[in-house]
């Protein structure tokens, strides 16, 4: 399915690890896994996806790629944000070793291990509290053992069933995570996951809404209802917990700065706030659209901010140091500092006419950010991608490739001739470093096919 050890175009397995290190502060371990989900996306790869499997890492490589981590972010191990392919770290032979060697080489840094919780027994909850500054991604996805057993063919649920309790035990953080598949496991068996994880202590809780390729077997697609049915069911959840419950991707309207739910015992809680406050300005400065509004909060000390909350305009001192987490849960939007890069790029090419190709499910917001933040001369116009290369319901910027973006400009141009633009911007997520999808193929091959420039956004 496109999976493969070393090299490609000259580029080493080693060289993507180190590089994805130093830009994503992500320390790879191992591609090994010991559950098969349903809902894996590596099962669904369609021919051609170029990413990468590795075998459990030495004590020697991972302490090369410790070097490349910057100890002012978290360190993270086990999401799978890049083309390599991460598996259940808990597996690799040496993991005590290697958190000791992380812990030795940044006493500091803030760890963040995302785990199935199947090896999360008794002497690794511990391990994690004594390390200290770790937290985890839980991904439990059902808190019944025949749902556990279902949907990630785990032979032992019962461990990873009580891996939160454990972590509960001796203080480490987490955060829950549910592949939310009830036209398998039922509603209710969904429900009693997140409130068993709330239960436990979890800070957050993401519902993820499934997604299946056009090479997923009948058993796991859905009709599009279902998103909307998971949007409204989370909503519900949200009245009946304290504990932050949130939707990926998120299914929100608008870019105002609402806030999507508070972690307990956070600075954000110890001042007030509430979820469904809309943040107004923070330090006197407006704030946009919700990324702007966290980042804000994020990088400030101990800032002011101004809320909404039923009409009635609230102050708040949020006590907190420069860059530490305020504990505010907002779900992603837009970051207005996009259409300013926008911007420069239709500035830099003189363009008359600028395309911005974006995803399915990001068109909305992108729109709505041209609409109130763009303030070039240039003419712009934002349009959706299909997914037509992984097929189903994917509609991430993520998994766009240069066949999309081909038949996207192709039919573009169809229904509108005499409209070609000066400049077509895609979206970065769609490529690596080198500019490349993921298939290998260069944004480039755009340029010279359609004689058009083409740029990546970061």
């Amino acid at each position: 399915m496109g999976e493969f050890n070393g090299g490609n175009n000259g580029i080493s397995e080693e060289s993507i690890i180190l590089s994805t290190a130093a830009r994503d502060n992500i320390l790879p371990l191992t591609s090994s896994c010991n559950v098969r989900c349903l809902f894996c996306s590596h099962r669904q790869n369609p021919p051609g996806v170029k990413v990468y499997r590795m075998a459990p890492r030495s004590l020697a490589e991972v302490g090369q790629t410790i070097a490349f981590l910057d100890p002012e972010r978290p360190v993270i191990i086990g999401e799978s944000a890049t083309r390599i392919i991460e598996g259940e770290p808990f597996t690799h032979p040496a993991v005590d070793e290697v958190l000791r060697l992380v812990r030795a080489a940044l006493p500091r840094t803030a760890v963040q291990i995302t785990t199935n919780g199947s090896l999360l027994d008794e002497r690794r909850a511990w391990l994690l509290g004594d390390l200290g500054n770790a937290a985890v991604c839980l991904s439990l996805n059902s808190a019944s053992e025949l749902g556990r057993a279902l949907l990630m063919g785990d032979a032992n649920p019962g461990a990873a069933i009580k891996s939160p309790v454990l972590l509960k035990k001796y203080g480490v953080p987490f955060h829950g995570s549910v592949v939310a598949m009830p036209h398998l496991v039922g509603w209710d068996d969904l429900k009693k996951t997140v409130s068993y994880l709330c239960e436990c202590g979890a800070q957050t809780v993401r519902v993820f809404l499934p997604g299946y390729t056009a090479l997923a077997p009948p058993a796991l697609r859905f009709g599009q209802p279902l998103w909307e049915q998971l949007g409204e069911f989370v909503l519900r959840l949200r009245e009946e917990t304290e504990i932050p419950v949130t939707c990926e991707p998120p299914l929100i309207a608008g870019l105002e700065p609402e806030v999507a739910g508070v972690i307990a015992a956070s600075p954000a809680a110890g001042a007030g706030i509430r979820r469904g406050d809309v943040i107004e300005a923070v330090n006197g400065v407006p704030a946009m659209t919700r990324v702007h509004a966290f980042k804000m909060v994020l990088e400030a000390g101990s800032p002011e901010i101004t809320a909404n909350r039923g009409g009635e305009r609230l102050i708040f001192k949020l006590w907190k140091e420069p860059g530490q987490r305020s504990g505010l849960v907002m779900e992603y939007d837009l970051d207005p500092r996009l259409i300013e890069e926008m911007g420069r790029a239709a500035r830099q090419h003189g363009a008359a006419k600028v395309l911005v190709f974006t995803s399915e499910l990001a068109v909305s917001a992108i729109k709505a950010g041209l609409q109130r933040f763009w303030k070039e001369n240039a003419e712009v116009e934002a349009v959706a991608v299909k997914n037509s290369f992984f097929g189903g319901s994917i509609k991430a910027a993520g998994l766009l490739t240069l066949f999309d973006f081909e038949a996207g400009m192709e039919k573009y141009l169809a229904a509108k001739p005499g409209e070609r633009p000066c400049l077509v911007l895609l979206p970065g997520l769609a490529f690596d470093e080198r500019g490349r999808d993921l298939t290998g193929r260069s944004f480039l091959e755009l340029n010279e096919k359609f004689d058009t420039a083409f740029e990546t956004l970061c």
